[in-house]
């Protein structure tokens, strides 16, 4: 056990009181007893909301860049693209603007009805698992963005896309790292203070993180399915910013402090990786 996350447990009450606990053989955080949802519908269906702190046109530029970057790794200019957990759909989008073939699948209602009203583009409402028993070796490159942290059985997840990959394709996923220079100053922190609170997840509150992975606990996984790792990057560009009053201003002085040494160090929160297939 790490430490207890959420309701009583957290600065502003949020969620449900969780003990966090931590694999020690590859370090894997996840919430145990496991918080399951009632309602996937319900949890992301409010895409204003959940996508409150976005700013959209960022995130159009990013994927145009990540799109090239994979033709570039791929040496092709025409491939097959999935993009997993599409939410509204600006990778989806972003790539058809450039001539790319892409599929996204996405299970939240709302989700896929403000893709079609933003972007006029569908999504498909299929699960992962799904989608591989009727497309098997199909796409060269599948991405899953923001998305691995969020689901409840990474394992089954991470199995369907080794068989939705073709045998030369990539894979691109982006999330968390878990833990970070962050979460690690602030749970010794609260160690020193005689307080079992952590700051790992968020598995009962938006934005849902259930799984914190890191480059060994990925790596695992991945391998366990002939997946295999050819690049990691872990930084932060996140600006953490203030409401304003000098008691907060700094706070975020001290963190986006950290932000600096943990980007040196390889100790920021998130990781973005390229996988490939192997058998």
């Amino acid at each position: 056990m790490v430490g207890l996350r959420g309701g009583s447990s957290h600065r502003h009450g949020l969620g449900v009181e969780t003990q966090i606990v931590r694999c020690k053989k590859c370090g894997l955080l996840y919430p145990n007893p496991f918080p399951v949802p009632r309602s996937l519908q319900k949890i992301y269906g409010d895409p204003v909301s959940y996508f409150v702190r976005h700013d959209y046109s960022e995130k159009i530029a990013a994927s145009k860049t990540l799109m090239q970057n994979a033709a570039k790794r791929l040496k092709q200019v025409k491939f097959k693209s999935l993009d997993i957990g599409a939410g509204r759909g600006e990778l989806v989008h972003a790539a058809i603007q450039d001539g790319f073939d892409i599929v996204g699948l996405e299970l939240s209602e709302a989700m896929i009805a403000a893709a079609k009203e933003h972007y006029n583009i569908t999504l498909v409402n299929q699960s992962i698992e799904s989608h591989a028993e009727s497309h098997p070796n199909t796409y060269d490159f599948i991405c899953m963005n923001s998305v691995l942290e969020h689901v409840y059985d990474p394992d089954s997840m991470i199995n369907a896309a080794s068989k939705l990959v073709s045998d030369k394709g990539l894979l691109f996923i982006e999330l968390p790292n878990e833990p970070n220079l962050h979460t690690r100053i602030g749970n010794f922190v609260n160690r020193i203070r005689g307080s079992t609170v952590v700051y790992n997840l968020s598995p009962t509150w938006s934005p849902y993180h259930v799984y914190g992975f890191n480059p060994p606990a990925l790596r695992t996984l991945l391998s366990k399915y002939g997946l295999e790792i050819v690049e990691v990057k872990i930084s932060s560009g996140h600006t953490i910013l203030s409401d304003g009053s000098l008691k907060d201003r700094i706070k975020s002085f001290i963190a986006n402090a950290i932000n600096v040494v943990a980007n040196l160090t390889g100790t920021a929160s998130n990781m973005m990786v390229w996988a490939k297939k192997i058998k």
